[in-house]
C-alpha cells in the first residue's frame, strides 16, 4: 500500500464485510479532524448489521466500526479544543441540534441522526475523520485494551444511572454478552450482588472470570429458582434484559417496586409480558439504548480502574476481522477488538 492508503472493513451488501484498500480520508469540513486509529471494538450492532436479514440497516460501501480510540494527526482550521497529538475517542452518534427533539433536550431522538461507522465511514480502518464536537480526550496512560470500551460503557452508564442500584442490592442481568457482563461489572463496582444468565457456556465462563457473583445456564437451571434462592425470596431490585427478547422474564424476576431495564434491541421480538405484575408490584420499566452525555463518566471510570472490561477481549489485527466476527457470531468469544495501527 502507498502512504495514502489503508486497510478498511467495508460493509458491501447484506451479510458481507470485506477488507479492502481505501484512500486515507481527507477532512470534509473545517471543524473535523483526522484520527490515526489504534483500534476499534466489534459491537453487537456490527453483528446485527451483518446478519441475514440485517437487524440494523447500514449504508453499503461504508466502513463499519464505532468503538474507537486513536490520536489526532490533522485538524481543520476551525478546530479549537483538540490539538495534533491528542489521544481521543469519538461519540459516533451525530445529532443536528436543530430539530424539535434536539431543541427539546432529547438528542437521542434527533430526526436527523447519523452514525459514524453505520451511515458514514467509521473505525474499522487505519484512519477516520470525525467532527470536533464528537471528540473526547483520553489519557495516554489508559491501555488500549480498556480504552476500546469507552463507547459501550457510555451506553451502560446511561442505563445504570437510571437504574440507580444501591450497595447490597441484587441485580439480575439476562444475557452474558459484552454488554450484559459490562452491566454486571458496573453493578458490582456499585456494591451490588450480580446474577447473570445465558445459554452459552463460553459467555458464562467469562462472566465468572470477570468476577460476577452467580452465573446461570438457563438450559440447565431455573433462573427463577436461582434468583429466589439467592435473594431469600425477595427477588432482584434491578433486572436488565440485555438480549432484547426477555422483558417478560425480567418482569417476573423483579422485586416489588423494583426496576426493569430494557436495553437489548430486537425489532421483531414480541415477548409476552404480564402487565398485572408490573402494575401490582409497582415496577418501573426503563427503556434505554445508547449513551447520553456519559462519555466523560465512562472515560473517568476506566481511567480510575474501577471497572476493567478487557478481561473479555479477543484482540485481532484488522486483516483477521472476519475471523473475529464469525467467532463472536458463534458465541466462541465474547468481545472482538481489532487493532488498526
Amino acid at each position: 500500500m502507498s502512504q495514502n492508503e489503508m486497510l478498511a472493513g467495508v460493509f458491501v451488501r447484506e451479510g458481507v464485510l470485506e477488507v479492502q484498500t481505501r484512500q486515507v480520508p481527507t477532512l470534509p469540513a473545517e471543524d473535523w479532524v483526522l484520527i490515526d486509529l489504534e483500534g476499534c471494538g466489534v459491537c453487537g450492532t456490527d453483528l446485527h448489521i451483518l446478519a441475514t436479514p440485517p437487524a440494523v440497516a447500514a449504508v453499503p460501501g461504508t466502513i463499519l466500526g464505532h468503538e474507537v480510540v486513536g490520536n489526532v494527526v490533522q485538524i481543520g482550521s476551525a478546530v479549537t479544543t483538540v490539538e495534533v497529538g491528542d489521544r481521543v475517542t469519538v461519540a459516533a452518534n451525530l445529532t443536528c441540534g436543530l430539530c424539535r427533539y434536539c431543541k427539546a433536550g432529547k438528542p437521542l431522538h434527533c430526526e436527523n441522526w447519523t452514525t459514524l461507522g453505520i451511515h458514514q465511514d467509521g473505525g474499522f480502518a487505519g484512519f477516520m475523520t470525525a467532527p470536533e464536537r464528537a471528540l473526547y480526550k483520553v489519557s495516554k496512560s489508559l491501555p488500549f485494551e480498556e480504552a476500546a470500551w469507552i463507547e459501550p460503557l457510555s451506553c451502560v452508564v446511561t442505563a445504570t444511572d437510571k437504574a440507580a442500584i444501591q450497595p447490597g442490592q441484587v441485580a439480575t442481568v439476562i444475557g452474558a454478552g459484552p454488554i450484559g457482563i459490562l452491566f454486571g461489572l458496573v453493578f458490582k463496582a456499585a456494591g451490588a450482588k450480580v446474577i447473570i444468565a445465558d445459554i452459552a457456556p463460553a459467555r458464562l465462563n467469562m462472566a465468572k472470570k470477570a468476577g460476577l457473583d452467580v452465573a446461570v445456564n438457563v438450559k440447565k437451571d431455573s433462573l427463577d429458582g436461582v434468583v429466589a434462592a439467592e435473594t431469600g425470596g425477595w427477588w432482584a431490585e434491578v433486572v436488565v434484559d440485555a438480549v432484547g427478547t426477555q422483558l417478560g422474564t425480567a418482569v417476573k424476576l423483579a422485586t416489588k417496586q423494583g426496576k426493569v431495564v430494557s436495553f437489548g434491541i430486537n425489532e421483531s421480538a414480541l415477548p409476552p409480558v404480564n402487565q398485572y405484575t408490573i402494575t401490582r408490584n409497582e415496577l418501573t420499566v426503563i427503556g434505554t439504548f445508547v449513551g447520553e452525555y456519559t462519555f466523560p463518566r465512562a472515560i473517568q471510570i476506566l481511567e480510575s480502574g474501577a471497572v476493567k472490561p478487557s478481561v473479555m477481549n479477543t484482540v485481532l489485527p484488522l486483516p483477521d476481522i472476519l475471523t473475529g466476527i464469525e467467532a463472536a457470531h458463534k458465541g466462541e468469544i465474547v468481545k472482538a477488538i481489532v487493532t488498526t495501527d
